[in-house]
């Protein structure tokens, strides 16, 4: 253990000068081999008023050391190089504490979040209400009211920022975002005089672990009702190629970037249905429907030009469909 005076002389870590102590420069030799910031032992063989012998690798030389290191003690040396002698600094208890990796407050809070996030499980948005008051005119109505629901989410709040810098969102459209909603509750919440009101968990924490989920792996669910009374949950994730190739909405092995969607809902006619789309680097849809009841299959089939009909005139570009119930159904 280092005596205490020695802790308070090189806790800025001196540096200190091994000379050769042999006149063949075999030191120097033997030290070609350190990398600077390598870190040796060194024991102290002696030690007088101005110098100390200690060995390093193998080899003798001569150090000056703090008078407090005694003979027979072990020290750390990081290599610092050649000046042109061999330099060391000095390594002590408090230097190691020094050169440790300190995370800040924020990530020390991330890092919290994330050893409380179940593994494997993707972030779940649950809207509070319906997305539309009423079953809508037309799909352009549910298609628009789905997108505002992904877009406004949260999820990719500080994205929205970038674009609103760039003049590409609108401040109406943030504004429209949890984040922004949060803030104003937690607002409310307060007391004239200041203080927090009635202490609750603040809801960003919540949002702030979906992202961090999503951040570390791309998909999420979304589950909700349509309008009151029609309920869908609609999964999204990146296939980046790396599983096999055994998903139902493939047509042979790619390795290209692509984004799956899985909508399970409940029709009144068809019964429960599941939709798997698939959509490729090149923009090429691949499309499953997989009702529960086999009655529904023939309805399906015979829905189905018309459906490719109506994908082809708004630019989508199918490259494969198929009706079928899934194994076990």
């Amino acid at each position: 253990m280092y005596p205490q005076a020695l802790s308070r002389v090189v806790a800025v870590q001196p540096l200190l000068d091994a000379t050769e102590r042999d006149p063949g420069g075999a030191s120097r030799q033997a030290f070609e081999n350190l990398r600077v910031g390598q870190t040796v032992s060194a024991l102290v063989r002696s030690q007088t008023r101005d110098m100390a012998l200690v060995s390093i690798e193998g080899q003798v030389v001569s150090m000056r050391l703090p008078r407090s290191v005694e003979s027979g003690e072990t020290l750390r040396l990081r290599f610092a190089g050649h000046l042109p002698q061999p330099v060391f600094t000095l390594e002590t208890p408090e230097a190691d504490a020094a050169d440790a990796p300190r995370l800040s407050q924020t990530a020390r809070m991330l890092s919290e979040i994330m050893q409380r996030v179940p593994e494997r499980t993707p972030p779940t948005l649950t809207p509070p209400a319906p997305l539309l008051a009423q079953p809508p005119a037309s799909t352009a109505e549910l298609a628009l009211a789905l997108r505002n629901a992904l877009v406004r989410s949260g999820l990719f709040y500080e994205s929205h920022l970038a674009d609103w810098v760039d003049g590409r969102d609108s401040l109406d459209g943030l504004m429209r975002e949890p984040q922004n909603r949060a803030r104003a509750e937690i607002a409310a919440r307060a007391l004239p005089d200041g203080e927090a009101g009635l202490k609750q968990a603040n809801p960003l924490h919540g949002l702030l672990t979906q992202q961090l989920q999503v951040l570390e792996s791309p998909q999420f669910i979304w589950r909700g009702e349509l309008w009151p009374g029609r309920t869908l949950e609609w999964q999204v994730q990146r296939d980046d190629g790396d599983e096999a190739n055994d998903r139902p909405t493939r047509t042979g092995p790619s390795a290209d970037p692509a984004w799956e969607s899985r909508l399970r809902l409940e029709l009144p006619t068809l019964g429960a249905l599941d939709v798997h789309i698939r959509l490729d680097a090149r923009q090429n849809f691949s499309i499953r429907l997989a009702p529960a009841a086999a009655a529904s299959v023939p309805l399906l089939q015979a829905g189905q030009p018309g459906l490719l009909d109506r994908l082809a005139a708004a630019g989508c570009t199918v490259q494969a469909f198929e009706v079928a119930r899934d194994a076990g159904a």
